[in-house]
């Protein structure tokens, strides 16, 4: 009774807010990349700011601390930006899944 309609169910006739996933991948896919490119832009800025204060420190302990800080932060948040990245292929591979993340 039910084999004649099992083939031709489709949920975006039945329910329209699945058409909005329909292309989740693909937004997906931009949000990651800029989210990526824009961590690891700061990460590389707050490189260059921490350098800067090292040069600028004069040999003052705190402001040597603090240049310190600023590039172990920036190094830890270059480390986990890359790591989101490979992390989010390893996945993606595991799980065969065909949306494109570059």
């Amino acid at each position: 009774m039910f084999d004649v309609y099992a083939d031709s169910f489709e949920i975006k006739k039945h329910f329209s807010p699945a058409s909005l996933f329909a292309n989740f991948g693909a937004l997906a896919t931009t949000v990651i990349t800029i989210l990526t490119s824009v961590a690891a832009t700061l990460s590389v800025f707050l490189i260059i700011i921490a350098g800067f204060k090292f040069v600028t420190s004069g040999g003052d302990p705190k402001k040597l601390e603090s240049a310190k800080a600023t590039l172990t932060y920036a190094i830890i948040g270059l480390v986990i930006t890359i790591l989101a990245f490979v992390i989010l292929q390893v996945l993606q591979t595991f799980l065969g899944s065909e949306v494109e993340i570059t």
